[in-house]
């Protein structure tokens, strides 16, 4: 007799705010899932606009769980509320402006099933336009495993679904990166350090290249020392098998900012690559704010003006 495989549910993260052209897609998505042993969380952090009506909408399945902040909470606030909601065996995350394959559960938990080991599983991803039209993706010849000492981390993070005990043992999401970005790429590093990342080859996410999105938004200088940031503390881990922020040394990384804040060379780079990107994006204004930063910073720097040139052509 071949012995039953255990239950084993999901939870799904929805964090949402002012999302209200994407997120009905996003629940759909969750909804055509052929794996159907899940719930959705969805943590609305006080929109502004028909986010919580249009998610509402959807909860009339028991299970779709709406919760809605009176006050904005701030995006790492709400993540780490919405995961303590969870019920399922196994949590994962979908951005309320993403789409995910309808595979993508069950292609999850099957390496769950498969490799009782493994405690943490991303998959490959695609970049897709505002309006879900495919855009470009990177091919991998087969599943492989994630190390630490990946300079570059092949999945988009929202995809990775994880045992739920890694909360326990590894906890949530640092607000030292409240107000930018980067908490889910540091998180991923600390789970790292003691499991490797079981990475499946396929298409399974698709990230939308939604410009209004947090990592797309130019509404603060930290931003551009994201990069940065990651790098060293990458090189902490590795190093020390810890990092300053794990150890509570936030005024560390705050000297550590500083003195990257002061690096006119690199701060230039930095204002010149957010310029380029709002040029991409049509935000014209935006990007002549940020080279007349970048001049500043570095006026020997002569990518600065092959960018005002790139600016001026697109204008």
């Amino acid at each position: 007799m071949i012995a039953k495989r255990p239950a084993l549910k999901v939870s799904v993260i929805m964090c949402a705010f002012n999302v209200a052209p994407f997120i009905a897609s996003a629940i759909e998505t969750i909804k055509a899932q052929t794996y159907q042993d899940w719930e959705l969380i969805i943590a609305d952090d006080a929109s502004t606009d028909d986010t919580l009506a249009i998610a509402r909408s959807f909860a009339f399945d028991p299970r779709i769980k709406v919760y809605a902040h009176q006050r904005n909470m701030g995006y790492i606030k709400n993540k780490n509320w919405a995961f303590q909601q969870a019920n399922g065996d196994l949590l994962t995350q979908l951005d309320a402006d993403d789409l995910c394959g309808e595979d993508r559960l069950a292609s999850q938990v099957e390496v769950f099933y498969k490799h009782p080991e493994v405690m943490i599983c991303g998959t490959n991803y695609q970049m897709v336009d505002q309006n879900g039209r495919y855009l470009w993706s990177r091919e991998f010849a087969s599943d492989q495993h994630i190390y630490l000492n990946e300079e570059q981390y092949p999945f988009w993070f929202p995809s990775l679904m994880f045992r739920k005990e890694l909360i326990a043992e590894v906890g949530l999401f640092s607000e030292y990166f409240e107000g930018v970005y980067g908490d889910d790429h540091h998180w991923t590093m600390r789970v790292n350090q003691k499991y490797p990342v079981y990475f499946i080859k396929e298409v399974l996410y698709s990230y939308r290249a939604n410009p209004n999105s947090i990592t797309n938004v130019f509404d603060n200088p930290r931003k551009l020392l994201v990069a940065d940031i990651l790098k060293e503390l990458r090189r902490q881990c590795i190093a020390y098998g810890t990092d300053s922020i794990q150890q509570g040394y936030f005024d560390k990384m705050l000297d550590f900012e500083k003195a990257l804040l002061g690096n006119r060379s690199k701060m230039s780079e930095h204002y010149r690559t957010w310029a380029a990107k709002a040029i991409d994006k049509k935000r014209f204004g935006e990007a002549w704010s940020l080279l007349k930063k970048a001049i500043l910073a570095n006026p020997y720097n002569l990518n600065n003006y092959r960018t005002v040139f790139y600016l001026f052509k697109n204008f």
